[in-house]
């Protein structure tokens, strides 16, 4: 006991949360002292959630941190936290508001909560006015779908991100929606979301009324475009038009019920001739908006 005295155990929390680590059941009282504690100073920071809290926030890191050790104990502790943060994220002094998602990021890594509800919070967190927690989320959400995918493709949490992300491209807020857009974007181009479905879900975004979105978006598919003809400038020419010349010939021309059959003729030999690629997925669907426009008289 005296050499827990000499450390001023259990206010020392990076000591006693290493401590713990080493042996966990001979400091199984230090630890639940501080999780009374913990307990104690959620309940104070529900009556006013805005103001800063340098003890809940070391708290809450040491809570984090030893999760692993006690489960029967912190069981409940990843829901609660994420429930602190999702219910009062807009209010939160953004010290803590980054601490509480430094936690519940070390929870994750730990395999104590479940990506689904966590990656599409975190999403919504990305409405915060708040630069630093933007970036620090986004690196998160490319860096977990990426290790979720590491094996082999996890198509139900893929599938469930995806659904949501659909929605968020179209979230009032332009910057959250933006970066879900990134992010998408981004998982594409590493060959985690190379499938159709995410190429559906970024085309609905070249329809935006947000520039920098829509802007973002055609960059996308134009980008690569230009990537493919640099790399084989012979094929190119040889090959016969594309999904997008097509459509372009008839955005640019005069929309008659004439050249609107042409273009659905088109499309339907592009499709029976080669089949899609994903540009073509893309031009497929403007082709679709394009013949949706009345023609003219």
């Amino acid at each position: 006991m005296s050499g827990r005295h000499n450390n001023k155990l259990p206010t020392n929390l990076p000591q006693l949360q290493n401590l713990i680590k080493r042996d966990p059941p001979s400091y199984r009282e230090e630890f639940i002292q501080q999780h009374h504690h913990y307990l104690s100073s959620v309940e104070i920071f529900k009556l006013q959630p805005e103001k800063p809290s340098k003890d809940l926030a070391e708290l809450v890191m040491f809570m984090a941190q030893v999760a692993h050790c006690y489960p029967e104990h912190l069981a409940d502790f990843p829901q609660q936290l994420k429930e602190l943060l999702s219910t009062n994220h807009m209010v939160l002094d953004p010290d803590l508001r980054m601490t509480f998602c430094k936690a519940l990021i070390m929870l994750r890594n730990k395999d104590l909560i479940n990506p689904t509800s966590l990656l599409e919070m975190f999403f919504e967190l990305l409405r915060c006015h708040d630069k630093l927690l933007r970036k620090t989320l986004y690196t998160h959400i490319v860096t977990d779908i990426k290790n979720i995918n590491a094996k082999h493709k996890n198509n139900k949490v893929n599938t469930a991100l995806q659904n949501f992300m659909y929605t968020m491209l179209r979230d009032s807020n332009a910057i959250a929606a933006k970066i879900s857009l990134d992010v998408m974007i981004e998982l594409y181009k590493r060959n985690i979301w190379n499938d159709a479905k995410t190429v559906n879900v970024i085309t609905t975004a070249c329809f935006s009324k947000v520039t920098k979105i829509l802007v973002a978006a055609l960059k996308f598919f134009l980008g690569k475009d230009e990537d493919e003809k640099r790399e084989s400038d012979s094929e190119s020419e040889e090959d016969g038009p594309t999904a997008r010349d097509v459509i372009m010939r008839y955005a640019t021309g005069k929309k008659t019920s004439k050249h609107k059959k042409k273009l659905e003729k088109a499309m339907k030999v592009l499709k029976v001739g080669h089949g899609w690629n994903v540009e073509d997925l893309f031009w497929h669907k403007l082709s679709e908006t394009l013949s949706a426009v009345k023609p003219e008289r």
